[in-house]
């Protein structure tokens, strides 16, 4: 049986379900009052997803369970690359529960209390909410909770409106109210505050004219509201969206959506536009840029099979990644970060890239210790003595061995077919694999211990393809309690061994 999350305690912790309908459990992701969020696979596409289960006390409530039920529907109606996309829903043994897709991104909030958007990226990424909120008006939708928690931004910069769970159809002809307070205050217009029966879309546009003053002050207002800190050319637009009468607000989102596109395209945009605003444009590109040294695609090598995935965590930093393929069946992982962060730190680790690709096109034979050795030695030369952490992994399908150096950055796992077990690799070190061995190389400064990690899920995941195990071992990190990854870099390459020549072991030098 589900518990209510009320009643979780270290003594008698949650016990989670193997399986919700036909969707199979990896694990809980948040306890929210009425809710429970779960990670799930599903049985045919493999992808992973979320399950929205509504707690088995809240069943006996009338209004919590046709507000749980409504969620699917609506959800269901909205079909919009800026809408959390609905899976299914229904029945399970114990109560009720919707799938919806699972979202690798930050929540609005999160993003603002970090770093806040140049105008330019902050008004794209307002004209994405207002387009979602435009297709459910379009529907007869009102959300009915627009808040920056229920605005998430995708590892892509793509906007994903979430929670529905107070969101209601106009053309419903009933008109109950809750029988308990829904809704957020700040974020609630006049009308609603004196009657929740007052859902209209007014009161979306209402939310959505404190989430445009937000993203424009690239801070959290608390419901503190000074228009005059606004650029001058939005003010007009978040003085008619902020109305207290909701007959003086926009009476259209389209009406919204054009104003806002009509500025940003003005004189006045540019105008509005302040030194920090230039930083702010030139940091943006830079994240962008950041991915130019990252290897953002698994490589296809003839030997084995490969999945890797990263973070580039809530800030500019000096991570790169490399996958090389040195002919005669030798192939190069290395992964490093610099100690300095930011622009800096990109640059050097650009400058890491050109040396190390270059000492790689001389000493394409081994020892690792000889590349690690000059390549350090560069470091010292030419970057102003600045420290990176690194790892590097050497793998020799000729002679079926590996060779792993590492200085402060991440771990290596080697999961042995042949024995059925994990180990961690220590640093010197060099051994042989055989075909069916797997490795699991993470560059990272988290303090997750992701033998432990491996180990409990060894076999649902082991079978899976490598890029699936790379994404499955993400979102398990990202669940657990310790995790700090979403704020770090983060990268991890998984390796499955197809062939092995299986010659005779050189000696390590």
């Amino acid at each position: 049986m589900i518990q209510d999350a009320s009643d979780f305690t270290a003594k008698q912790p949650l016990s989670i379900p193997q399986q919700i309908d036909k969707y199979k459990i990896e694990g809980l992701m948040t306890r929210g009052g009425m809710s429970l969020l779960y990670l799930a696979t599903h049985p045919e596409t493999q992808e992973a997803i979320i399950i929205k289960v509504l707690l088995p006390k809240y069943l006996s409530e009338h209004d919590v369970v046709e507000r749980f039920l409504n969620e699917a529907r609506v959800i269901a109606l909205a079909n919009h690359p800026n809408i959390i996309r609905l899976i299914g829903s229904g029945e399970w043994q114990n109560g009720l529960y919707i799938a919806m897709e699972f979202v690798k991104g930050s929540s609005l909030r999160k993003i603002l209390q970090h770093q806040p958007y140049s105008l330019k990226r902050a008004l794209d990424v307002l004209l994405q909410i207002a387009y979602a909120v435009s297709h459910l008006h379009s529907h007869g939708v009102v959300h009915g909770d627009l808040k920056p928690e229920n605005i998430l931004i995708t590892e892509q910069g793509q906007v994903k409106v979430i929670d529905f769970g107070i969101a209601q159809l106009l053309t419903d002809r009933k008109k109950e109210a809750p029988s308990r307070f829904v809704g957020t205050p700040v974020y609630m217009s006049p009308e609603l505050g004196l009657d929740r029966h007052k859902f209209s879309f007014q009161s979306d546009i209402y939310a959505l004219g404190i989430i445009a003053y937000e993203l424009a002050l690239g801070k959290i207002s608390h419901g503190r509201l000074i228009l005059s800190l606004a650029p001058r050319g939005l003010q007009k637009i978040l003085h008619k969206a902020l109305q207290p009468k909701p007959e003086d607000r926009y009476s259209d989102m389209c009406d919204f959506i054009s104003d806002l596109s009509t500025y940003i395209k003005s004189e006045t945009f540019q105008k509005d536009k302040h030194g920090s605003d230039y930083f702010l444009e030139i940091f943006e590109e830079l994240e962008q840029l950041q991915g130019a040294i990252l290897s953002d695609r698994a490589p296809s090598w003839p030997d084995s099979e490969t999945g890797i995935i990263y973070l580039q965590g809530l800030s500019l930093s000096g991570q790169y990644v490399d996958c090389l393929e040195l002919g005669k069946g030798k192939r190069a992982i290395f992964m490093a970060e610099c100690e300095k962060k930011g622009a800096s730190g990109l640059v050097l680790a650009s400058m890491l890239r050109a040396s190390f690709r270059a000492i790689f096109s001389t000493y394409k034979n081994y020892p690792a210790s000889k590349i690690v050795q000059d390549l350090q030695e560069r470091i010292e030369k030419d970057m102003f003595k600045c420290a990176f952490s690194f790892a590097l992994l050497l793998v020799d399908f000729d002679t079926g061995s590996y060779e792993y150096v590492q200085n402060n950055y991440g771990a290596l796992l080697h999961y042995a077919k042949e024995s059925g077990q994990f180990s961690q690799i220590s640093s010197p070190h060099r051994a042989t694999f055989q075909a069916g061995d797997q490795f699991f190389l993470f560059g990272c400064s988290s303090k997750i211990n992701f033998l432990n990690l491996l180990a409990d899920q060894a076999h649902e995941m082991l079978s899976q393809p490598s890029q699936s195990q790379a994404d499955s071992i993400l979102r398990k990190a990202r669940m657990l309690p310790e995790s700090d990854i979403e704020e770090k870099p983060l990268c991890l390459i998984t390796l499955r061994i197809l062939n092995s020549y299986g010659k005779k072991l050189p000696p390590l030098k």
